[in-house]
């Protein structure tokens, strides 16, 4: 996925790109680990594990073609996800690079990238096996979005996009009991596995090709899947409102079951799913 985007983008003329939207035509070696060799190193005898990330660069106080930077860690002496490794680059080699991150336990959907042309949260990615075969590893920011600076993304469309389907509970009658929770039996509960772990990391909208094309209009699998979470609860009283505000052409049609969303879900969850649900349910 990231890597035919790359290559599209790189044939393109560089007058026609944004500055936020140029993409990896070429790349550096960081010189902090140049001089670095695998010869046994210090640790009493132990020999290391090196293995080489190859990052996203790209700094906007310094306008210029976006770069891959390669890195070369010991994974001996690093932990074993994605995160871990980038926090050490951070940390020993460049403080320079930028990166989101938050939770490190796969809860607040910060560290969104591309890893070896998958998205996915690099808390939860494991570090491929080094030694000398070890292939290089690299990340990149989320595809189809304006970069920031480095590996992080501008979520503005996305978090719009997501407030615009109302994400929370809508009554016409006042509760029963005033001041009281609204009670819900365990059969309704259960309608809401699969939506109300979304943790909007944008794995999804952003591995999603009608996504690419269309932003602006088309919801994307992660709003969508919200949009029927509120749907589907049965304390909700604005069920016929929700259904009549995405039933769009663009905001709900544009899906057209490729289902990269769920692929890409680093908790499992199915968006495809949730949408053909709603879209059922505008027959």
């Amino acid at each position: 996925m990231a890597s035919g985007l790359i290559g599209r983008l790189v044939r393109t003329k560089p007058a026609k790109l944004t500055s936020t939207a140029r993409l990896i035509p070429s790349r550096c070696t960081s010189s902090a680990t140049e001089s670095k060799t695998s010869s046994g190193g210090g640790g009493g005898g132990r020999g290391s594990n090196l293995k080489t990330f190859q990052i996203y660069r790209w700094n906007p106080d310094s306008p210029g073609k976006p770069e891959l930077q390669d890195y070369q860690i010991d994974l001996k002496d690093c932990g074993p996800m994605v995160l871990d490794a980038l926090i050490k680059i951070k940390n020993e080699m460049d403080p320079s690079l930028t990166f989101r991150r938050s939770c490190r336990e796969g809860i607040c959907g910060s560290c969104a990238m591309n890893i070896d042309g998958c998205n996915g949260l690099a808390c939860l990615t494991k570090i491929e096996g080094g030694g000398g075969a070890a292939k290089e590893t690299t990340i990149t920011p989320l595809p189809h979005m304006f970069v920031i600076k480095d590996l992080v993304v501008d979520m503005t469309n996305f978090y719009n996009q997501y407030k615009s389907i109302e994400p929370w509970l809508k009554r016409k009658s006042p509760a029963s009991e005033p001041g009281k929770e609204i009670l819900q039996s365990k059969k309704d509960r259960a309608k809401l596995d699969g939506m109300y772990e979304c943790i909007l990391c944008a794995c999804c909208s952003t591995s999603c090709p009608s996504y690419w094309w269309n932003p602006e209009s088309y919801l994307g699998p992660a709003a969508l899947l919200h949009a029927n979470r509120w749907i589907s609860d049965s304390r909700d009283e604005y069920t016929k409102e929700r259904l009549e505000a995405i039933d769009d052409e663009f905001k709900l049609y544009r899906c057209h079951t490729i289902l990269n969303c769920a692929r890409a879900c680093p908790k499992g969850l199915n968006p495809g799913k949730q949408i053909a649900h709603i879209k059922q349910l505008q027959r």
